[in-house]
């Protein structure tokens, strides 16, 4: 569970990081709403790897 989560947080913000890069160097409008939600959710992996770390 823990990896899952340790993946699922850098994956989440990485990709919310670069996303909004790529469409803008594809001259597309960037989808906001999704990479804030992919955000969200890899902040939320954060908080429960850093809530739980000692049951992990």
């Amino acid at each position: 569970m823990k990896k899952l989560l340790s993946w699922g947080a850098v994956g989440l913000l990485t990709t919310a990081l670069l996303d909004p890069l790529v469409y803008s160097m594809l001259e597309k409008p960037i989808p906001w709403l999704r990479d804030i939600l992919m955000a969200a959710g890899g902040v939320g992996c954060f908080y429960l790897l850093i809530r739980f770390r000692n049951e992990l």
